[in-house]
């Protein structure tokens, strides 16, 4: 066999074993349904909460309100972020108040407001490292005139310098007339445990 036949042949076993693992691989992946990355993935934190659809896919426990409240208030204070970031999240918060809470607080205040806290806690060098909230067990519910409410206590862990500290926040909610519980408003709380269900 002369030199231009066994090229001609190996190129042609090269070829044809390319074929072999490229054309299944094509068509393997062409056809898959699911992504190999997850588009969750991808995103970032800040970028998960401000697409989340809070309204059509609202938290069903107080508890669960309080752990989204929690969450978007972590992300909020503890990242550096443009004017319209902030304006997104703060909307996301809102979405988790009661009507009378955002009667009170109306967006322009209550965006200034946000402003001043975050920046003081970057003054300060102050991160919430952590929160809990009460297990659902430890969920006060009540009724009053008619309103069903609930109370519920979370904790956080902040880091100021080296210094550690534990806050406790009792949250009173709501529940409004599609069945979702609301932030109705919350304040400090003398507490030194908390019971924690994760």
């Amino acid at each position: 066999m002369n030199k231009s036949k066994r090229s001609s042949l190996r190129t042609f076993v090269i070829m044809f074993i390319f074929a072999i693992i490229v054309i299944p691989l094509y068509f393997f992946l062409r056809t898959r349904t699911t992504p190999l990355i997850s588009e969750n993935a991808t995103k970032t934190e800040i970028e998960t909460l401000l697409s989340k659809d809070i309204t059509g896919n609202y938290p069903s426990t107080p508890k669960e309100v309080i752990k989204l409240y929690s969450r978007i208030t972590k992300n909020l204070y503890n990242e550096k972020h443009d004017e319209e970031t902030i304006e997104g999240l703060a909307k996301q918060l809102r979405s988790l108040f009661d009507d009378e809470l955002l009667e009170k607080n109306e967006y322009e205040n209550y965006l200034l407001d946000l402003n001043v806290e975050m920046t003081d806690y970057r003054n300060a060098s102050r991160t919430i490292l952590s929160y809990m909230v009460e297990g659902n067990s430890s969920v006060v519910y009540w009724e009053s005139e008619e309103k069903e409410y609930a109370s519920i206590i979370a904790s956080y862990t902040l880091k100021e310098d080296n210094n550690f500290t534990k806050i406790y926040e009792n949250f009173v909610l709501r529940k409004d007339t599609e069945g979702n519980w609301k932030i109705l408003g919350w304040g400090e709380a003398d507490k030194t445990e908390i019971n924690s269900e994760n």
